[in-house]
């Protein structure tokens, strides 16, 4: 099949703001994926995700999520721009402590478990092989194999990113990043499958994935590798030819009642339907119309979310990123009308991200603040006090949303907590449907 890789491993250790993860892979019966399948979800602050640090007060967690926020926003914006040029540049910075969400699966003949990030903006399946710690050791599947020097996969990565001395030998790939970082293993294929929440496994066949032997960097955790979402040729969704997946993920307090993410004829698509940008497919872009606060629309200037002609802007929809990012325009204009709208002491976070929090128990944010809704072609998305505003310090409470000093702006999954949120990639629509998560 054709296949186009314009960052084939500059996504490679960019991984998605809220962590998937599938637990328990070992188990007593399997079955194929067949129209449909779904998994569990797990926070990466879940007390039962391989990234939780003890040590961290919930305090740190949020701070250390607006970081990692941040960053998300930095890679994403070098990558539209890398991708709106004609040389498609991988050399975009890595940020592998960015992932929000864990998926576990497993891959190999006899299975071997693999934690990983999931990711809407990732092309990329990727596993840890043969280094101080291997995670999954191809010498002892039965069922892996490698794409030879010949094959399509491998003569798309180009001259400088393969090593090949023969046209049969494994395809070797050596990616050096804009930081000094580099990547390197031998492009494969093997089982792979996933567990339902009946504990099943589901065999999803062989799919392709890097096989790396080698990175200069390290995993902060135990994850091991990358699942990618997007609509590129080697993600999970276009190798297993899935149209349609959703997810549902569950406010922090319910972390223990698991969120999830269903593919294929599992998949809710309901409620209200935004389209998607046609054209654009290496993000979920949609059309964010406006803003409003209660009754009142948030005076912004026509078309602020739209991408330009030259793919700068824009609004995408993004599972690996925590808060929602707002241009600067719209970001002023907000925090203005809030400010106003909401009678309750008022003063600066502490840090730089949060730029108005109030004053008071969340039972007086509550009753003061007005809901927030994001107004998008076809659909309307109204937020949760639980899911507008957080905790930074004891009595305060910050918008969850971060001014964006690009021109591109994100929905976080903190504001798709309590959403079904479902892609129709043949109807090319993103949906959503307001629901309690913890009860799916």
């Amino acid at each position: 099949m054709g296949i186009s890789l314009p960052s084939l491993f500059s996504n490679i250790f960019f991984f998605l703001n809220t962590i998937f993860i599938l637990q328990s892979i070992n188990s007593i019966s399997s079955s194929t994926a067949g129209d449909g399948f779904s998994v569990r979800l797990i926070h990466r602050d879940s007390p039962l995700s391989p990234s939780y640090n003890h040590s961290m007060t919930a305090y740190d967690r949020i701070h250390a999520a607006a970081y990692r926020s941040v960053l998300r926003l930095n890679h994403i914006h070098s990558l539209t721009t890398t991708f709106s040029s004609s040389e498609h540049d991988i050399s975009s910075r890595i940020v592998p402590e960015n992932g929000e969400y864990i998926v576990t699966f497993s891959v190999g003949t006899p299975p071997i478990q693999v934690h990983a990030f999931m990711d809407t903006g990732s092309e990329v399946i990727w596993v840890k092989c043969s280094q101080s710690s291997p995670v999954f050791n191809p010498a002892k599947s039965s069922s892996y194999g490698h794409h030879p020097c010949d094959s399509l996969a491998c003569e798309v990565l180009g001259v400088g990113r393969r090593t090949c001395a023969e046209f049969l030998d494994p395809c070797y790939y050596r990616v050096r990043y804009g930081d000094g970082s580099t990547t390197e293993g031998t492009l494969s294929h093997d089982k792979f499958a996933f567990e339902d929440p009946e504990r099943n496994l589901v065999d999803v066949g062989h799919l392709d994935f890097g096989c790396s032997d080698f990175s200069s960097w390290h995993f902060r955790g135990n994850q091991s590798g990358a699942l990618g979402l997007s609509r590129q040729p080697l993600s999970l969704i276009s190798q297993l030819g899935i149209k349609k997946f959703s997810y549902c993920m569950v406010l922090p307090d319910n972390e223990g009642s698991g969120s999830r993410m269903y593919f294929g004829s599992e998949a809710v698509i309901s409620g209200g339907q935004t389209p998607l940008l046609k054209g654009v497919d290496w993000y979920y872009y949609v059309t964010l119309i406006g803003i409003s606060i209660g009754d009142q629309n948030v005076p912004l200037p026509d078309g602020i979310f739209n991408m330009t002609s030259d793919g700068k802007g824009g609004f995408i929809i993004d599972s690996g990123t925590t808060y929602t990012f707002l241009r600067s325009e719209a970001y002023d204009a907000l925090i203005e009308a809030l400010g106003e709208a909401i009678d309750l002491p008022q003063r600066r976070g502490p840090s730089q991200w949060y730029e108005l929090c109030f004053e008071g128990s969340f039972e007086d944010l509550d009753s003061a603040a007005p809901d927030l809704k994001f107004i998008f072609d076809g659909a309307e998305v109204i937020l949760m006090k639980q899911t507008t505003y957080i905790e930074a310090e004891k009595g305060l409470w910050c918008l969850a949303m971060v001014r964006s000093n690009e021109e591109l702006s994100i929905l976080g999954n903190m504001q798709q907590q309590n959403y079904f949120v479902g892609y129709d990639l043949e109807q090319e629509v993103v949906s959503f449907a307001p629901v309690d998560c913890a009860t799916f």
